[in-house]
């Protein structure tokens, strides 16, 4: 008989899981705003492209909704491929941020890239800088 040791989810992968959640929510929304709105004359003339290329780029986002809440769902539940593919995609904003405050000195372009990297160090923090989160993903397969 084997006995299992349930590992409690630290609050910060909880608090990652709900933004990842948050985000996806947000991305449903926008993708049915702009499958609704595709047409409109004043958002066709506001962004310039055709009323497919909003059909495409809202399909874009329910795709991305899709995965965003399957990412957060497997965080959630401790899967380790959740924690690695979350820390690439960190990883990469990371870096476009860094290039963004290299080539865009002053204003409020350098100001977010320093807040995207902010976040960015503290979502892998979170991911693998700290006892607890661990522990949490190693007591899952």
């Amino acid at each position: 008989m084997t006995t299992s040791v349930s590992v409690r989810r630290p609050g910060v992968l909880t608090f990652i899981g709900v933004v990842l959640y948050i985000k996806a929510v947000m991305a449903l929304v926008v993708g049915i705003a702009l499958l609704v709105e595709r047409n409109s004359s004043a958002l066709l003339e506001a962004t310039g492209r055709d009323g497919d290329y909003l059909l495409g780029t809202s399909i874009g986002q329910f795709i991305v909704a899709l995965l965003l809440v399957l990412v957060a769902s497997a965080i959630m539940s401790g899967a380790k491929w959740a924690r690695l593919v979350t820390a690439i995609a960190e990883g990469i904003a990371i870096s476009i941020a860094v290039y963004w405050m290299i080539t865009h000195v002053g204003g409020g372009l350098q100001w977010n890239a320093i807040l995207s990297v902010g976040v960015g160090i503290f979502v892998l923090w979170a991911l693998y800088g700290n006892e607890e989160s661990d522990a949490y993903f190693e007591g899952h397969p």
